[in-house]
């Protein structure tokens, strides 16, 4: 099993006491079968390492193996290196012990990260299995260099080992971690898990250091140099033992006083200097190309013989510069003093020089990420056309490994170097795609729009197509316009005949032409026969690729209310070939199809059983893509059945995962969710009550973001944000339900009879179905009678109101949507006290009774208000009818007159017609001007 590199100075101990008992406890506790993990921070040289040496003679004690893994601080370093090491380690000699990803050609692309989760449990198995026996500690040493990949493998290792004999412990440098994105996402992960306890190791007492420092020279020091050691290490093990070398008469023979030098860097270089003539080139080339070089590389490099390498190597550790076994820097910090020495023109020619040395050895491919390392540092002096291709060789290797951060990396170094534009083309392509398997959105589409570029300029429609399509399927509203127009760019481009390549174009454009709808006239239309070309074509082709990315589009194309049906055939489809093609990509969108359209129809229970298989194939998947909609998906439901503490749980996931990956078609939608489940909750504070900020430039949105100004008392705003809304025509069908309810209620509000009358006829023909979105529901608002209700009331078809909100109240109940019943509720007791048939007072005084009770218990806050209030007015505990007085000034209000001008009418002062003006809100339960001049209109009406 593999030992850490022992060093026999036990000083770095002092001091650490308590840590040490805590690490035996976490290994007791690991040895029972209790999954333990140890995160350990701090600055360099404070000890980390050292203190994981002490854990693993600990475990060593308690008959636990060990296997080590480090994270190295070179680029070249291939992905999940520091597992490697320690599944080498475990791996008793095999050749080639690091697991593979099953092949999975039949799968598109935007599915490869799946194999990225097999490769992770394959690891994750490989160690509980090993840890089974006696247990086994696994030390992950310098967390802050480890590539992302290994990152996310740790993170996936640590949720696994609640019930295994395994004990982690981790270090890393916490002074080193503010611009590594990667690794503070890692940390906030991981400090969620229950295995999980940091420690944080400072500085030592002076009366410590003076401990150190006794065990290191031999006798205790005088106060006054012990003071000053403390004060100029600031308690760190590392230095102070450095500073020890000098008072053990290392400086040159000066007195040690006069002799402490400032930092560890002019302690290291105290070294360096007594190195002779031919150790020093060695140990340079050495500190610049790192743990990679071997002794026949740094001899290529020093243009030295083996023999003289390896004298030198002694000659370096003999002064302490290496380690004793000559393989290692005897600490990073004297590595990185070292190197901070060598000039640039050195530091070049040295990794030209080892670049060329690999690349002539028998396993150079399958050394790619560090012959690109040192091809790409040797620039501007190396050769370019070497750094591209061995970068791009590096990012192909670090695909196949599902090492997605990484292979993007490496591809846009590559296509950075690159002369070639078709090749930076190219390389532009794969980049995009590896962020894309990341779910680092922003990225992906930066690099799109660099291929686009450069296919622009070569004029190459197959090249374009496919950058254009490498986003393909995400339909992101966003991205949408630019996407159309690429889209039919790159299909001018390509030939006329069947390709997979066009029928996939066509499919994506027949969607970004229907999420265009609200500037495209006839866009319905067009998209239903892109679509259909597009399916005929894959059919045609027989291309399982082209046929996926058609059956989307035909998805998106009846994505209407009117394509209800046939969305949740196309979703049975998908599962099954799902199921038959054991890809469970397939599966999820069909599952997810399902879901929506099972929505759609009002068959919560049917959409509920949709979530336990989609979940299943989620965890399989482990794409934090799938997360996000599975999150949406479960948000919706619980928000639909009134578990509203829960949906905002998830839509709270489904916004984190979103903002994480830079995914603005993702975001919008959670923020959606938010804003109504605001509407529904109330808005606790300023922050909450601006859910949609920043989104103000998406046609689409002004009737959602008028809502929320309305619900969040900001009336002006609401009203500018209403007259920019799109007609009900230029809507397109996946948003036409929810906006149209929407819109119902601000019209009602505003008493815009015109709207509401082309209102009530759009959503008229859908009248059995629930409002809700047709190509993803983010936030259902109930059966759709319930606002076409609101419509009839208001437009004074009393009624069609009552009869529409009777319906409304028996769907929402009968299919377990206890907000939606209970608005509906409160809009019958409304409609029912505005008709003022006989019986019809009681029942609304009922009814608004059950909408407050239900309110009450939801958490409802804006619904239980106005229920109350209507409560009180039809009681009577607010005076009841209006006066002759006060219908006078509602008609006053109804024909646009100010407070002002409605005293001067009628003889009364300014502030008395205020007064009269909020008595009637009161007494009618309105909150707006708005309200009451719809009142009159429909009064004066019956009169």
């Amino acid at each position: 099993m593999r030992r850490p590199p022992t060093r026999h100075d036990a000083t770095t101990l002092v001091g650490r006491e308590q840590e040490c008992d805590l690490l035996r406890a976490r290994l007791d506790a690991a040895h029972a079968g209790h999954g333990q993990v140890v995160l350990v921070a701090g600055e360099p040289g404070i000890g980390k390492t050292r203190l994981a040496e002490e854990a693993a003679r600990m475990a060593g004690s308690l008959g636990m193996a060990c296997a080590w893994g480090r994270a190295v601080d070179d680029d070249g370093s291939p992905p999940f290196w520091p597992f490697r090491l320690i599944v080498r380690a475990l791996a008793a000699g095999s050749a080639d012990p690091w697991p593979q990803p099953p092949p999975t050609e039949h799968l598109p692309a935007e599915i490869k990260a799946q194999e990225r989760f097999l490769l992770f449990e394959a690891v994750t198995v490989h160690l509980t299995t090993t840890a089974a026996g006696t247990g086994l500690l696994v030390v992950l040493d310098d967390l802050q260099w480890a590539d992302a990949s290994s990152l996310r493998l740790l993170v996936h290792l640590v949720r696994a080992i609640d019930t295994a004999r395994i004990a982690m412990v981790v270090t890393y440098r916490d002074t080193e971690i503010g611009h590594r994105q990667a690794v503070k996402q890692a940390l906030g992960e991981l400090a969620r898990e229950s295995p999980v306890t940091r420690l944080r190791l400072v500085g030592l007492t002076e009366t410590q250091v003076a401990a150190q420092l006794a065990a290191a020279t031999g006798a205790p020091l005088p106060g006054d140099v012990v003071a000053t050691v403390s004060r100029r290490s600031q308690g760190n093990p590392f230095f102070v033992g450095e500073l020890a070398g000098v008072l053990r008469g290392e400086g040159g023979g000066q007195d040690p006083a006069l002799a402490l030098p400032d930092g560890v860097r002019d302690a290291v270089r105290a070294r360096l200097a007594r190195l002779g003539a031919g150790t020093r080139p060695v140990v340079d080339a050495a500190a610049v190309l790192g743990s990679a070089a071997d002794v026949a590389g740094l001899a290529h490099v020093a243009d030295m013989d083996h023999a003289g390498v390896l004298a030198a190597l002694d000659d370096a550790a003999a002064v302490g510069v290496l380690r004793a076994d000559g393989t290692e820097f005897a600490h990073d910090l004297v590595r990185e003093a070292a190197r901070a020495d060598v000039a640039r023109a050195v530091r070049l020619d040295a990794h030209r020089r080892l670049a060329e040395y690999l690349q002539r050895q028998p396993d150079a491919e399958a050394r790619a990420a560090e012959l690109a390392h040192h091809w790409l540092e040797s620039l501007p002096l190396g050769d370019a056309g070497q750094a591209a291709a061995w970068a791009e060789r590096a990012g192909r290797a670090a695909s196949a490994q599902c090492a997605w951060e990484e292979a993007a990396g490496m591809f846009g170094r590559a296509a950075a170097v690159t002369g070639d534009p078709a090749q930076r083309c190219e390389l532009h392509i794969a980049r995009a795609a590896a962020h894309l398997h990341a779910y680092q959105m922003s990225h992906a589409r930066d690099a799109v729009l660099e291929a686009v570029g450069l296919a622009r300029g070569l004029g190459d429609g197959p090249l374009l197509a496919r950058a254009v399509l490498v986003l393909e399927g995400m339909n992101d509203l966003t991205w949408v316009p630019e996407e159309r127009v690429l889209c039919e760019e790159a299909l001018a481009l390509l030939p006329e005949e069947d390709s997979s390549l066009r029928a996939r174009l066509l499919a994506q454009l027949s969607v970004d032409i229907l999420m265009s709808a609200y500037v495209l006239p006839g866009a319905s239309e067009r998209s239903e026969g892109l679509s259909r070309a597009a399916l005929a074509m894959a059919e045609r082709l027989g291309d399982r690729v082209a046929l996926r990315s058609a059956l989307n589009a035909r998805q998106i194309a009846c994505c209407g209310p009117d394509g209800v049906r046939e969305r949740l055939a196309l979703g049975d489809r998908f599962v099954t070939q799902g199921a038959a093609d054991n890809d469970d990509m397939a599966e999820m969108w069909g599952r997810l199809w399902r879901f929506d359209a099972l929505m759609q129809l009002g068959d919560l229970d049917g959409a509920e059983r949709e979530l336990g298989p989609l979940a299943s194939v989620v965890r399989r998947l482990r794409l934090p893509l799938a997360a996000w909609h599975l999150a949406c998906t479960q948000g919706a439901l619980a928000l639909a059945r009134g578990r509203l503490d829960t949906a905002r749980s998830h839509i709270d996931h489904a916004l984190a995962l979103a903002r994480r990956g830079g995914h603005l078609g993702g975001l919008l939608p959670s923020q959606g969710a938010l804003a109504v489940l605001g509407m529904l909750t109330g808005f606790a504070d300023d922050e909450q009550a601006h859910p949609l900020s920043g989104w103000e430039h998406v046609p689409t949105l002004h009737g959602m973001l008028a809502l929320v100004h309305w619900y969040a008392g900001r009336e002006d705003d609401a009203r500018r944000e209403y007259a920019l809304a799109p007609d009900v025509d230029r809507l397109p069908g996946f948003l036409l339900m929810s906006a149209v309810a929407g819109s119902i209620e601000l019209a009602d509000a505003f008493g815009d009879r015109a709207m509401l009358e082309a209102a009530y006829d759009a959503l008229a023909p859908y009248a059995d179905l629930f409002c809700c979105g047709g190509a993803g529901v983010i936030a259902p608002t109930g059966s759709a009678h319930g606002a076409l209700g609101v419509a009839a009331s208001a437009l004074g078809r009393a009624d069609d109101a009552v009869r529409h909100l009777r319906k409304a109240i028996e769907v929402n109940d009968r299919v377990g949507a206890p907000p939606f019943a209970a608005i509906a509720r409160f809009d019958l007791a409304r409609a029912l006290a505005r008709r003022r048939r006989p019986g019809d007072r009681d029942e609304a005084a009922a009814l608004a009774r059950q909408a407050a009770a239900t309110a009450r218990q939801l958490g409802m806050a804006p619904l239980l208000g106005r229920a109350e209030q209507l409560t009180r007015t039809l009681a009577g505990d607010v005076p009841g009818p209006l006066t002759r007085r006060e219908r006078q000034i509602a008609a006053l209000v109804a024909d646009g007159l100010t407070n002002r001008q409605i005293g001067a009418a009628v003889h009364i002062s300014e502030r008395t017609a205020e007064n009269h003006v909020q008595h009637i809100l009161t007494k009618l339960g309105f909150t707006t001007r708005a309200q009451i001049a719809a009142w009159a209109v429909r009064d004066r009406d019956a009169d």
